[in-house]
């Protein structure tokens, strides 16, 4: 186990990670408030009849595909859609400033000492975690807004939907883990990774076309439909699930075959 996993590098990450942590979670918090409150106005102002005849005059009088605005799980399914970009987001940081910043691990490795393997290894697990808390306080927020308004019958669709949330954002992660072993900073790597987020949620968005479904596959975000699963309309299906195990798995083999040929420079 000691080979694979330090547990005083583990701590050393969690550690080292907590007042980021904190703040992201209180302004993912805050933005998670602003886009409910910004759509229950919406709701009670009684612009989704507006919105909607919009939308529906835009593709040509076809009402039926568009979504019911004035229905409340279908503004939190779109809600919880949102906030899964912010959790990428902040997937795709952990994930980049994970061996591009590594002179906390040098020390350990020096000091204790343990393989790269298990520096890779130990870091991700970190990162893991991490984003596991994260997602429960989007859990916790979301349970009260469920309760708040008299809709804790949808608790069990919100919870499968955090648990995709914890499945797209784990890709990111490991995908920016990779191109982290690459970059000799924080700043490129992060780079990197706002550039990979934002590419994929266009493909996702250009996806959504009929015609252009393929961009799909390049969208781990289209993976697994949040908002299909928070209004009821689809599930968590397994052709997703197994791309994204697939991606996590081959991503964080090559994080760990590469950073074992990299050679440390110290000043």
């Amino acid at each position: 186990m000691n080979s694979f996993l330090s547990f005083p590098l583990l701590y050393y990450n969690l550690r080292s990670r907590t007042k980021n942590f904190v703040v992201w979670s209180l302004i993912s918090l805050c933005l998670f408030i602003l886009i409910i409150v910004m759509f229950m106005n919406i709701l009670n102002a009684g612009l989704p009849s507006f919105i909607n005849d919009m939308l529906a005059a835009v593709s040509g009088g076809n009402g039926n595909s568009l979504p019911d605005f004035s229905d409340f799980n279908v503004d939190f399914g779109v809600c919880m859609q949102i906030m899964l970009v912010v959790g990428c987001v902040y997937a795709s940081y952990l994930g980049a400033s994970a061996i591009s910043n590594g002179d906390g691990d040098i020390t350990f490795i020096y000091a204790q000492p343990i393989t790269r393997l298990c520096t890779v290894l130990t870091t991700f697990v970190a990162q893991i975690v991490i984003l596991f808390f994260y997602n429960l306080v989007v859990l916790l927020v979301s349970a009260a807004v469920l309760y708040s308004n008299n809709k804790m019958m949808n608790m069990g669709r919100v919870a499968m939907a955090v648990l995709a949330f914890i499945l797209i954002e784990a890709v990111y992660l490991s995908l920016s883990l990779l191109f982290s072993t690459f970059m000799n900073s924080v700043s490129q790597a992060t780079s990197i990774s706002a550039v990979t987020v934002t590419a994929t949620v266009v493909c996702a968005i250009v996806g959504a076309i009929p015609s252009l479904g393929v961009f799909k596959i390049l969208s781990p975000y289209a993976y697994l439909s949040v908002y299909s699963i928070v209004t009821g309309g689809g599930k968590m299906f397994f052709m997703g699930i197994v791309a994204s195990f697939v991606l996590i798995i081959v991503s964080a083999t090559l994080s760990c075959i590469r950073y074992e040929k990299i050679d440390f420079l110290l000043d």
